[in-house]
């Protein structure tokens, strides 16, 4: 349904009216906080971690699944900080890219995102189709053929 809704510009319709209210309601409490105050800072950052949170959920537990699984307290820390480390850059970015830097691209950032979206629509479709096939695990063992042993050995050690 999502690489559907991705895809399909009346779904996307569809869908962005179902959800109107809580986008409305969330961008209303945004418009009227204009203050510099560091208490408005705080309260759009717990805004952010309330709207980010279903969406690093499944990975942050991963990461710390992988940081149990460890061999050490150091190989746990390493993990705990490459994954700050992705999740703090781009909001960083993001919050350092200025709104005036944004209005002068953003025709061409509307642009990347709706063929982001599309193409992250179709890969979920494609996904999808391979796992109900089955197709996925052929597709997994050819790879697997191709595959350098490091590789290999990196990713199924963790």
């Amino acid at each position: 349904m999502i690489g559907a809704g991705s895809i399909s510009t009346t779904l996307q319709d569809r869908l962005a009216r179902l959800f109107a209210g809580v986008g409305s309601a969330g961008g209303n409490t945004l418009a009227r906080i204009r203050s510099e105050h560091p208490a408005a800072q705080f309260g759009v950052g717990a805004l952010l971690g309330v709207a980010w949170s279903p969406c690093v959920g499944p990975t942050l537990g991963a990461a710390i699944a992988l940081a149990a699984t460890g061999e050490g307290s150091a190989q746990a820390a390493v993990v705990m900080t490459v994954f700050s480390l992705g999740a703090v850059l781009p909001l960083l970015a993001a919050g350092l890219f200025s709104r005036s830097a944004f209005a002068r691209f953003r025709e061409r950032l509307l642009a990347a995102g709706n063929g982001g979206k599309k193409l992250m629509g179709a890969s979920l479709l494609l996904i999808g189709l391979l796992v109900l096939s089955g197709l996925d695990k052929r597709l997994e063992t050819w790879l697997l053929d191709f595959t350098p042993a490091w590789l290999t050995e990196l990713t199924v050690r963790y």
